[in-house]
């Protein structure tokens, strides 16, 4: 992975201090994408226009925290009161219109997680850097660029660059969270059957709110693959729920096998975005690739600026090495620290779920 001038394109370093902390204040980002609609945007990948004002008024933070603690209150009062009547399901859940919009809940979130994972793949193929071959030396450089360019607000970007939050990401990213709201039915459908929400299931779903709301809020690349993962897992996961519902027969090998995806979804998750946050590319190798694009010198100025550097002394800026972190931008680390604090816990409840589900079942 060397340049042509001996550079590696690719490093690894420890992102800057300031973008482990977000400022207190510190404006939102809105992606162009909410202001107006690619002419190339089929109406399946935009079927609905959001405001810039419902972005930031979703993203305040008394939102997901004031849900959050309404819903914990909520399945505490109902799992002492299910067990007060000796976890008896109730009326309500064993009619058949009750089985049939647990069905249409199960199936919406299946299609869902689908549309959002295309969506996704379609933002990041729309952001795909142009004349970036898997045989030129800096191919990694640009791919690194792709994933760590949340958006096009970030000086160290030129303007001409196309970002995965511009490209559809922060529109995605924003549906991705609001349905972490939705999916709180889960629960109810739970309690309404007259059983106990478990730690694990109160917890996941409280805590990925909080994670998908500090994602967004603060644009961090770490967010692109929590809701790749996260989507494809939920494709299988709720379409299976959606045929068990209907009185499918599946095998207890597919469930126990879905349960082991969710584990390896976290494992890789966490993987892949500390993989992220140690991440440096050559900005130099990156924008060589643009030489035939409309990148002034001015905005190159611009970019080797905001890392340190000065192209006051005539020498050619597309032959610099100047690294930047994928983390660069103040609070898009933020995020990651938050997320580990939520995924590490949750991955032991999920490991332990697993363990007396499957294994000492067996025995």
């Amino acid at each position: 992975m060397n340049t042509a001038n001996g550079h590696s394109p690719i490093q690894v370093g420890l992102p800057p201090l300031g973008s482990v902390w977000p400022t207190f204040g510190q404006p939102q980002k809105i992606a162009n994408s909410f202001f107006s609609e690619s002419p190339n945007t089929s109406a399946l990948l935009r079927p609905i226009s959001i405001s810039p004002a419902t972005f930031k008024a979703t993203l305040d933070f008394q939102v997901p925290l004031t849900f959050v603690i309404g819903y914990v209150t909520t399945v505490m009062f109902l799992n002492r009161l299910n067990a007060s009547r000796k976890f008896k399901p109730w009326a309500f859940s064993k009619t058949l219109p009750f089985r049939t919009l647990v069905v249409i809940h199960n199936a919406s979130l299946a299609v869902f997680s689908a549309w959002a994972l295309y969506g996704m793949c379609f933002s990041m193929h729309a952001s795909w850097p142009a004349g970036a071959t898997k045989d030129g030396p800096d191919y990694y450089a640009h791919i690194a660029q792709m994933f760590c360019e949340a958006d096009s607000t970030a000086i160290r970007a030129p303007a001409n660059v196309k970002s995965l939050w511009d490209e559809g990401s922060a529109y995605f990213g924003w549906f991705f969270y609001m349905s972490k709201f939705y999916e709180v039915l889960d629960t109810m459908i739970i309690l309404s059957s007259g059983k106990k929400s478990s730690t694990l299931q109160t917890y996941h779903h409280a805590g990925v709110i909080l994670c998908a709301w500090v994602s967004l809020r603060y644009a961090s690349p770490s967010y692109v693959v929590s809701i790749v993962l996260n989507s494809a897992v939920h494709t299988l996961m709720y379409s299976y729920f959606a045929l068990q519902t209907m009185g499918v027969s599946i095998p207890m090998a597919i469930k126990r096998s879905l349960t082991g995806i969710q584990i390896i979804q976290f494992l890789v998750g966490l993987i892949w975005i500390y993989v992220l946050v140690f991440l440096k590319y050559n900005i130099g190798s990156v924008l060589t690739g643009q030489t035939n694009s409309n990148v002034s010198l001015s905005e190159l100025r611009q970019v080797h600026a905001a890392v340190g550097r000065d192209f006051c002394d005539g020498s050619n800026p597309f032959a610099a090495d100047v690294a930047v972190s994928c983390f660069a931008d103040r609070g898009e680390a933020f995020p990651v620290l938050w997320s580990t604090l939520y995924i590490l816990p949750l991955l032991a409840l999920f490991v332990r779920f697993f363990i007396r589900s499957y294994i000492k079942v067996r025995k």
